[in-house]
């Protein structure tokens, strides 16, 4: 199997600080009231968004087509953009310097697309569902408490997108 572009990244440039674009999609149930969210392989506690890194020359709307085809088999199109968010860690899961550029979209099925379709790749997904968002959902990291708080309250107030920042990344 072809290694991914962080594994190659990494094989040069050991743990050092680097930057990773990452997309990842809302996809709401017929009634507007659950969202589609993953229980992650590299997590034991809540769920995630689906979603993934970007591939060398992939857009971030590519990126979030590709990865919810590859978590979930299904079929979705970009709807529109939600938002933007900036992480940094000093020392990730794998013991490297990282910051996250996240890009957020909100997705609908293609159509003849069914949620039927779902079914998870048992690796980086292990279970997948549509999780009704009242009372909300534990998701597997803060920062992803954080951005679903966003997606519920500022995108379905308003059609603009926003911009989350950590709090680490912020200069004194």
């Amino acid at each position: 199997m072809e290694q991914n572009y962080i594994a190659r990244m990494r094989a040069k440039v050991g743990h050092e600080g680097m930057i990773f674009p990452s997309a990842w999609g809302v996809l709401w149930n017929e009634n507007h009231d659950a969202i589609l969210l993953e229980k992650r392989g590299d997590s034991k506690n809540g769920y995630g968004f689906p979603g993934g890194f970007l591939e060398y020359g992939e857009s971030p709307m590519q990126a979030v087509v590709r990865e919810f085809k590859e978590e979930t088999n299904l079929d979705v199109e970009v709807v529109r953009l939600l938002g933007i968010a900036s992480h940094v860690t000093d020392k990730n899961s794998w013991g490297d310097a990282q910051e996250t550029l996240s890009m957020g979209f909100e997705v609908r099925l293609v159509p003849g697309a069914s949620a039927a379709d779902l079914v998870v790749d048992g690796d980086e997904t292990l279970a997948a569902d549509f999780i009704p968002v009242n009372p909300r959902p534990e998701m597997f990291v803060p920062a992803a408490a954080e951005t679903l708080e966003r997606v519920l309250t500022e995108n379905e107030a308003s059609d603009q997108p926003w911009l989350r920042e950590s709090v680490s990344n912020k200069k004194a």
